[in-house]
């Protein structure tokens, strides 16, 4: 059980869990890759010069850039699993750190700005920073390399994406349905004797020509 979780007030409930983006794992993917590349220059070197060696020295130093790759992308990967960008129904959290934390709450209708930071690659591939601007004490929260940072926001000032689609026009068939069951209505109560022959006629005129 999450830190948030484990911490909602009776009748509280999340409604938006943000994540960080995996372009927080770039350092990792850049020592793998130049691992990659020195592990592909070291056969190079093994096949053109077997007697020199440049070949052993390029295993070496890809050896150390792959271990390197592991430890970034495993700190990387513990930190992102231990940190927390929620939005409940009463209020943001924002808990990061593992040992040491650092833990930031606003209710929702303190919050006073809402700003997104997206540079180019940003924009490209998804990610940004989202900064709130709040009245309580701590003022400004800071919720960095976001993935889909919009959908954040939107859910921050309580709008759901699905819910902007447009409802879908009544059907053809539900109208005349309608219509259909107030002419029987009204075929009923003339029946009754509740209307005069022209009360009957004038109403029955109305829903006719509403169709």
């Amino acid at each position: 059980m999450t830190y948030a979780e484990k911490n909602l007030a009776p009748g509280e409930h999340i409604v938006y869990r943000a994540r960080y983006h995996w372009v927080i794992y770039r350092t990792a993917l850049l020592f793998a890759a130049l691992a990659v590349l020195l592990a592909a220059a070291s056969v190079y070197a093994s096949r053109t010069a077997p007697d020199e060696p440049v070949g052993r020295y390029a295993r070496l130093v890809s050896l150390g850039f792959l271990v390197l790759a592991a430890v970034v992308w495993l700190a990387r990967k513990t930190r992102a699993a231990a940190d927390e960008f929620v939005i409940t129904n009463r209020r943001v959290i924002r808990k990061v750190g593992l040992v040491s934390r650092e833990i930031q709450q606003a209710p929702l209708d303190r919050i006073q700005d809402v700003t997104v930071d997206q540079g180019v690659f940003g924009r490209l591939l998804g990610y940004g920073h989202v900064m709130l601007e709040t009245a309580s004490e701590r003022g400004s929260f800071v919720f960095p390399t976001l993935a889909d940072p919009e959908a954040f926001r939107n859910r921050l000032w309580g709008r759901d994406p699905s819910a902007d689609a447009p409802a879908a026009a009544p059907t053809p068939s539900a109208g005349v349905e309608s219509a259909s069951r107030r002419l029987a209505d009204l075929e009923e109560m003339r029946r009754r004797g509740l209307l005069t022959t022209d009360e009957y006629l004038a109403k029955r005129k109305q829903i006719v020509e509403g169709l």
